[in-house]
C-alpha cells in the first residue's frame, strides 16, 4: 500500500530491560493483523529479537522496525535495546522517530535505564507517550509508578488511564480521555465498553478535566471555547492533544499488559488518532 505522509506514525519503543518492549511491540503487531500468532522471548520467536545471539542472551541487542497497518494508517514501530550497552541502536531509532513511547515497569517503576534513556528523549526533542506495563503482576503498583514518573520527569506526565484491579486479577481499564471502562476477556483481545462505575467516577472526572485542560492550553481559541462551553469536541479535543504532545507540553500516560494482550489496542488508536505525523 501507498500511504500519505500524513498517515504515517514513527514510534520508537524505549525502557529499561525487563520492562516488556519486545512483547508489547509483538502484540500490537498481533493487534493490526500483521501477525496471526503472538510470539515470546522465552520461546525465542518474536518478531523483533530473531537472531541466534538476541535468543542466546534473552533480551534485544539490535533494533528492529515493524510495520502496522492501523485503520488504513501505518505505524512504524521501532524496538530498540534496553540495556545502555547498545544505546547506539536507540539514539539511531530516535533519529527517525515522531514519537517515543517509553515502557515502565509496573513492579519496577521508573528504574535507572529509563533515566539515561530520557537524556537521549529531551535531547532531541521527542514527543513521549508513557506506557506503565506489566500491571497483571502480582507486585504491581501503577500509583506508586506515576508518581516515581512525575517526580522524575515533571507535572508534564499526564495520566489518561488507570486499572481498575491492578494484580493478578487485572482485567480492566478506566479511560478518563473516553470516559469509558474497558473489560477484557481472559484471553484479552477487543475489550467490552462499560460505563465507569460510581465509585471511580470522581477519579476519573478530574483526570478527564485535567486531560482537556492541558488541550485546550495550546491555543487560545480552543481555550475560549472551554471557557464558554465546559468541554470541548472530540475533534477539537484531538488537534489540542496532538499540538500538545507535538510541543511537548504533555506526555500521555496509558496503562497495559502486554503479555495478555490487554490495553495495547487502545494505545495503537491513540498513537494513529493523537501522535504526530512525520
Amino acid at each position: 500500500m501507498t500511504y500519505d505522509t500524513s498517515n504515517i506514525r514513527n514510534v520508537v519503543m524505549l525502557g529499561h530491560p525487563g520492562s516488556g518492549k519486545t512483547t508489547l511491540a509483538e502484540t500490537m503487531l498481533f493487534e493490526s493483523g500483521g501477525i496471526s500468532r503472538r510470539g515470546t522471548v522465552q520461546e525465542q520467536n518474536t518478531v523483533s529479537d530473531y537472531t541466534d545471539i538476541e535468543h542466546e542472551r534473552g533480551n534485544s541487542i539490535f533494533s528492529t522496525l515493524m510495520h502496522d497497518d492501523w485503520r488504513g494508517n501505518k505505524i512504524n514501530v521501532l524496538d530498540t535495546p534496553g540495556s545502555d550497552d547498545f544505546v547506539g541502536e536507540v539514539v539511531a531509532s530516535l533519529k527517525v522517530s515522531s514519537t517515543a513511547l517509553m515502557v515502565l515497569n509496573a513492579k519496577g517503576g521508573v528504574e535507572v535505564g529509563t533515566e539515561l534513556l530520557w537524556e537521549y528523549v529531551e535531547s532531541f526533542d521527542t514527543p513521549c507517550l508513557f506506557i506503565v506495563n506489566q500491571v497483571d503482576h502480582e507486585k504491581a503498583d501503577f500509583d506508586a509508578t506515576v508518581e516515581q514518573a512525575k517526580a522524575r520527569f515533571g507535572s508534564k506526565v499526564l495520566p489518561f488511564q488507570y486499572p481498575l484491579n491492578p494484580g493478578t486479577g487485572f482485567n480492566a481499564i478506566i479511560d478518563a480521555l473516553r470516559m469509558v471502562m474497558y473489560v477484557f476477556p481472559a484471553n484479552g483481545g477487543k475489550p467490552e465498553k462499560k460505563p465507569i462505575p460510581d465509585s471511580e467516577k470522581s477519579r476519573a472526572d478530574e483526570m478527564h478535566r485535567a486531560i482537556v485542560e492541558a488541550a485546550a492550553e495550546n491555543d487560545d481559541t480552543l481555550m475560549e471555547r472551554y471557557f464558554e462551553e465546559g468541554e470541548l469536541s472530540e475533534s477539537d479535543l484531538t488537534a489540542g492533544l496532538r499540538m500538545a504532545i507535538a510541543n511537548r507540553t504533555i506526555y500521555p500516560l496509558f496503562c497495559c499488559s502486554a503479555t495478555k494482550n490487554m490495553g495495547s489496542g487502545r494505545i495503537m488508536g491513540f498513537i494513529n488518532d493523537v501522535c504526530p505525523s512525520p
